[in-house]
């Protein structure tokens, strides 16, 4: 399985030199269908250790469009980020603007 990741991101956003750092993690652990559960991911990343910190650059990425809440555990990443070959595309935009225009 091989991953297609927006390497613009970081230089076109205005996000934090850490928040910057986590979207290589985040696309790379993320499932197939762009979905990270939060918890893990948070324990997978052993440098940032005060859950106050974590809300901060957690709540960055939500504010940039990178990541979107699914439900209490579960987040997607936008498929403008990264995606796999095994889903479509498409499928994964479509699902992203579904939730996205939810929360809205």
């Amino acid at each position: 399985m091989s991953k297609y990741i927006n390497t613009a991101t970081a230089g076109t956003m205005s996000l934090s030199s850490t928040a910057c750092a986590l979207l290589l993690p985040l696309t790379l652990l993320a499932n197939r269908d762009n979905e990270i559960d939060k918890d893990k991911f948070m324990s997978s990343i052993n440098w940032i250790t005060d859950y106050r910190t974590w809300n901060k650059y957690w709540a960055e990425l939500v504010n940039s469009g990178i990541l979107v809440r699914l439900d209490r555990k579960t987040w997607m990443v936008s498929p403008h980020e990264c995606y796999t070959d095994d889903m479509s595309h498409s499928s994964l935009i479509r699902k992203w603007n579904e939730v996205h225009n939810a929360i809205k």
